[in-house]
């Protein structure tokens, strides 16, 4: 039936070959009868031999400023070599990764035998002894933009990434076909791999022929739309949000495979974080509201629930392309510290930090990455409203204050013009009763008269007077 819908609704689309999003079905559509050879056969086109997904780590602060991964410091050559130590790549290689991630400077290998080009080797050594692959990333210094980005730079580094046999690809700082021109020209059968974002996808293919550049999806970006939150409600709301989303980017991973036949690396983007609040203490930072209630989400069974699903939602549609890098290793803070007995996420930058990820118990295993869609099957469940022993149930309505409004400070309703005021109440009327002689009674006692109005009788008139509320005891 589902195979059904899908094809009445989204195969008579137009210019579908056009339209990255327009198969997307919560991760549910999966594109067939594709124009290309290579995704229609289920060809052998990836980065690694076998078709075999890339799950990658990226080794975040080592030579490209991370200051909320490296505690606002930028790490000499000596702290980097201490950071990423022989034994967190047989950790990494223990948990199912294949590959390390490392971004470097465009300009490292322009000058030969520096201490920066000496540490990358000495990584990518320690990567290779643990039977890890690696992606080499070239950035950009910040004072400059990509157009800046020197012919010689790109030529030093493709040559030498093409000389370690540990390197599968390198990432150019831009899709400026000059500079894929020169990385091929020293680096005849290196992997290329070209930056873009979803704005930029449907643009990317005509301007490459070469079968071995592949897309690199950069999904980091987080802007204000995203990342505010004004209470607790709001922010279960954003994780929620961020849950579903994360299942729609299985259409243009396929999208691009199919129609581009270019396949898709996730560079950078996969991590827990659903807001900013890891760069808090960088200059500049804006905190809209989302990161003062954070000690919230710590020991709450929601939150661990939910960051679950999406752990398992964005590593279902990653992998459907040809692999991935989560955004970090660890903390710098970490260094030396083999104790992880509390295994808990109590700061906002470890939800970007694999091995604490893993450590709390919220990734899946990366040895057994599935395809079959069981992650995105069902939407995100939609309990954020009901509240757990973190934060209490959404209030019920406020009453009816009619042409007012009720006000939630006060716990009473406002008005602009005041209803008018109440009248008083009405008295009760009075209860009369005739006093009895105790002699009337032939004798009997009169036990008492209790909660009632008791009467005398006036001397003075024949009938009966009112005397005051009050209990009597008459013996």
């Amino acid at each position: 039936m589902l195979d059904m819908y899908t094809q009445a609704v989204y195969a008579s689309s137009d210019n579908n070959d056009e339209t990255p999003f327009g198969c997307e079905v919560g991760g549910l559509a999966m594109l067939t009868d594709c124009p290309s050879s290579s995704s229609s056969d289920g060809g052998n086109k990836g980065l690694l031999v076998k078709d075999d997904v890339v799950r990658s780590v990226t080794l975040a602060g080592a030579f490209v400023p991370a200051p909320w991964i490296t505690g606002g410091k930028i790490l000499t050559m000596d702290e980097v070599r201490l950071f990423y130590t022989a034994s967190d790549f047989h950790d990494m290689a223990d948990l199912g990764v294949n590959a390390v991630q490392i971004p470097v400077p465009c300009d490292v290998f322009y000058e030969k035998g520096n201490e920066i080009e000496a540490t990358v080797t000495k990584l990518l050594d320690r990567a290779t002894n643990a039977g890890l692959s690696a992606i080499l990333v070239l950035v950009p210094d910040r004072s400059d933009t990509v157009a800046h980005v020197l012919q010689e730079h790109i030529t030093a580094a493709a040559s030498y990434a093409a000389s370690n046999p540990t390197i599968i690809a390198l990432q150019l700082p831009s899709s400026d076909a000059q500079l894929v021109g020169i990385a091929r020209s020293n680096a005849a059968e290196l992997a290329l791999l070209i930056p873009t974002t979803k704005s930029q996808i449907n643009t990317i293919y005509p301007l490459f022929e070469d079968t071995n550049v592949f897309a690199a999806l950069q999904l980091a970006s987080r802007t204000v739309a995203k990342v505010a939150s004004s209470d607790s409600l709001s922010d279960r709301m954003k994780l929620f949000y961020h849950e579903g989303e994360s299942c729609t980017y299985r259409s243009p991973i396929e999208w691009l495979k199919c129609y581009r036949d270019m396949p898709v690396y996730v560079s950078s983007g996969f991590d827990l974080a659903i807001d900013d609040c890891h760069q808090s203490g960088e200059k500049g930072f804006m905190d809209y509201g989302q990161c003062n209630r954070f000690d919230e989400t710590i020991h709450s069974g929601w939150w661990e629930r939910h960051r679950q699903s999406l752990a398992s939602r964005q590593l279902f549609s990653y992998s459907l392309g040809i692999g991935w890098s989560f955004t970090a290793w660890k903390m710098y803070d970490d260094i030396g510290s083999d104790d992880k007995s509390d295994n808990i996420i109590d700061v906002p930058a470890k939800l970007l930090c694999l091995r604490d990820v893993v450590d709390a118990g919220l990734m899946p295993s990366l040895k057994t990455v599935r395809k079959s869609g069981m992650a995105c099957l069902n939407g995100p469940k939609d309990d954020f409203a009901m509240g757990d022993e973190t934060v209490a149930p959404t209030p019920s309505p406020p009453p009816d204050c009619g042409n007012g409004w009720w006000n939630s400070t006060t716990l009473q309703c406002d008005y602009w013009v005041p209803p008018p005021p109440t009248p008083p109440p009405t008295m009760a009327p009075a209860i009369y009763a005739r006093m009895v002689a105790p002699w009337a009674v032939g004798g009997a006692v009169v036990a008492s008269l209790v909660g009632c109005l008791v009467m005398k009788k006036s001397r003075a008139s024949v009938g009966y007077s009112p005397i005051d509320n009050i209990n009597l005891s008459v013996e």
